[in-house]
């Protein structure tokens, strides 16, 4: 099913002591590209989330940023060094006694030293219980960016169909037109040969066959838009399969644009080339909606 790239979605859980907001922003890319914005006390679930992201979208650029608060707890705690906080104390005293200070140390000396407090983040409960609720959290906004992408594809569709239409009906302009090219050329040529020749000099019908005949040779584009054909008629199918077709779709178009390049080159009618422009104009405007589609 044909899926948008441009997507958002958010998505809430609770447990494990605390509460997870995850929002995803998805943007055109080429490729799968994932942008983390983790808590550091979330680090350690980064490559989960990734896998995570990656089963549900195939393509595109993704910006997921989590929130965490916590339920009934701060978010970031005191955490004292004993160690440190005996040692610093011994040499206090060591101090006092040794130099004969009149006034003992007291606290405010003590926690003078460097990290015998430090402020912590609070880590949240064990890892597999923390994993259920962020997965949650991230299953819910995947599900609401899966149909944002979806319905934006079914808009997306419609207008490549529309184009779509638009090139097979120059096509088939084009189609009428190149059959009746050679004729053309020959009553053209027909009557230039007239106007430079005398009366008395008539003109050879095998020689003029031969030239009509070159001329068709040169401007057949038959094969090309038997190519062209093909390539629309895989555009098409490509459209409703199963699975990103994004990549694909580009594909063809390169391909519809070779032919039709082609097919400008051979031409030597006004009204082919005129068919030729428009249809590189909705092959362009198919181009840009491509860009979107995962």
């Amino acid at each position: 099913m044909m899926k948008s790239m441009t997507a958002f979605g958010r998505g809430e859980a609770a447990g494990a002591g605390c509460q997870l907001t995850v929002e995803i922003r998805t943007l055109n890319h080429r490729f799968l590209d994932v942008h983390l914005r983790l808590p550091r006390s979330l680090l350690m679930l980064e490559d989960r989330l990734r896998q995570l992201i990656s089963s549900h979208i195939a393509r595109g650029r993704v910006e997921l940023s989590v929130a965490l608060t916590y339920i009934g707890q701060s978010s970031r705690s005191l955490v004292v060094d004993a160690h440190l906080l005996q040692e610093a104390a011994a040499i206090l005293t060591e101090l006092q006694e040794t130099f004969g200070l009149p006034e003992p140390w007291g606290w405010e000396q003590l926690l003078r030293f460097p990290e015998v407090i430090t402020l912590q983040e609070t880590t949240p409960g064990d890892t597999e219980a923390l994993w259920s609720v962020l997965s949650a959290a991230g299953h819910q906004a995947l599900e609401v960016v899966e149909a944002m992408r979806r319905r934006e594809g079914d808009y997306l569709r419609g207008e490549l169909l529309t184009h779509l239409q638009r090139v097979l009906d120059q096509v088939e302009v084009i189609e009428l037109r190149a059959s009746t090219v050679p004729e053309a050329y020959r009553d053209k040529l027909l009557a230039r040969l007239a106007q430079l020749l005398p009366a008395s000099a008539p003109v050879d019908p095998q020689r003029l066959a031969q030239e009509v005949a070159l001329l068709a040779d040169r401007a057949d584009i038959t094969e090309e838009l038997a190519r062209l054909r093909s390539h629309v008629e895989q555009f098409q199918q490509a459209m409703v399969a199963a699975g990103p077709c994004g990549r694909k779709l580009d594909f063809l178009l390169q391909e519809m644009n070779r032919e039709v390049n082609t097919i400008g080159s051979k031409a030597t009618d006004a009204l082919i080339s005129q068919a030729v422009i428009s249809v590189k104009t909705d092959l362009e405007r198919l181009r840009e909606q491509v860009q979107n589609i995962e």
